[in-house]
């Protein structure tokens, strides 16, 4: 799908189009900031970005394809993005990762995203409600772009958080196999949001030491607001990998001190019965006792082995074994 967003300076009038040709005209006025965002684009409108703005094909074919690796080029007149953003998760899943790329101009700017991602619509509706910021050129745009592409990892890190609270409530009530499985499949979102983050992170680096992205102090002051956002990303996501793992720590040490609990209780309970076989196995011998012409043999037999497991039990709770 193609939106265009095209805003003349001069008279300050933001005008939506949908016709191809029309954007290829406007982009050769230097009066004008345009943005152009394609969202799963279609063969038609992926030649567009090769024949009509004539881009390099690589970085086309990186725009296009998914699971690319975050990367930054400049090919002259213009320079291509490509870094991480969030999408929708799946049920049960708290990351699900998605690709967003821009081709920036000195006047226009084209972004490539093959999922919907909210940042985009949410940027749409700030411009169309406030056409002026265009006003600030395309490096504005492209900060606020990005700084919502950031954004939308802290609700993430919220979900994160949250998982490792009822983790925890569940290891001290009771710590089985699933609450083990949750937290290794944490472990694995955590590492996952880390490598995303710290990618974003070298991009932004290369870009800052770019010359080409450095021509105005004004656009080299919106990248060191953005480093510092995902700097501080990587700081939580530290946090939270530490969390996992004194996490793993806990359900270790309550699953061995459960364990210790039920040896403690088995042992009580042979000790306990260990005078009832010592008399069991004095009554079992074959031959003649005295309780054998005794009426009262097997009552005081049985009278016995009550006394002894009293008396065991009462020992064990005197020590506090018990």
């Amino acid at each position: 799908m193609l939106r265009v967003l095209v805003y003349d300076n001069q008279t300050s009038n933001l005008e939506e189009m949908t016709d191809p040709k029309q954007v290829l005209t406007a982009i050769s006025d230097t009066q004008k900031t345009i943005w152009v965002d394609l969202t799963k684009p279609s063969q038609e409108e992926a030649k567009l970005l090769e024949e009509g703005f004539h881009f390099h094909a690589i970085a086309v074919e990186s725009a296009l394809k998914e699971g690319e690796r975050p990367k930054f080029y400049s090919y002259g007149n213009y320079s291509f993005l490509l870094m991480e953003a969030t999408a929708a998760s799946n049920k049960g899943s708290v990351v699900k990762l998605s690709q967003f790329s821009a081709f920036i101009s000195k006047n226009y700017l084209v972004t490539v995203h093959q999922k919907d991602v909210n940042f985009i619509e949410d940027t749409i509706n700030t411009i169309k409600s406030e056409p002026e910021l265009l006003n600030r050129g395309v490096g504005f745009l492209l900060y606020n772009l990005l700084d919502g592409l950031i954004a939308n990892y802290f609700p993430i890190l919220d979900k994160i958080d949250n998982k490792l609270k009822t983790i925890e409530e569940r290891i001290f009530q009771r710590p089985n196999q699933q609450v083990l499985n949750e937290i290794f499949k944490l472990r694995q979102e955590i590492n996952q949001m880390r490598k995303s983050v710290s990618n974003n992170l070298d991009v932004l680096s290369l870009m800052l030491r770019h010359d080409s992205m450095q021509s105005s102090e004004e656009n080299r002051m919106y990248l060191m607001d953005l480093y510092d956002h995902l700097m501080h990303l990587l700081d939580m996501i530290d946090m939270y990998h530490d969390m996992v793992f004194t996490s793993m720590d806990a359900y270790l040490s309550s699953v061995s001190n459960n364990m210790n609990n039920i040896m403690k209780v088995l042992t009580a309970i042979t000790t306990i019965m260990m005078p009832l076989t010592v008399i069991t196995g004095i009554y079992g011998m074959n031959f003649d006792m005295p309780e054998f012409h005794w009426t009262y043999g097997y009552a005081w037999a049985l009278t016995l082995m009550a006394v002894s497991v009293i008396a065991m039990t009462l020992f064990l709770r005197s020590r506090k074994w018990l």
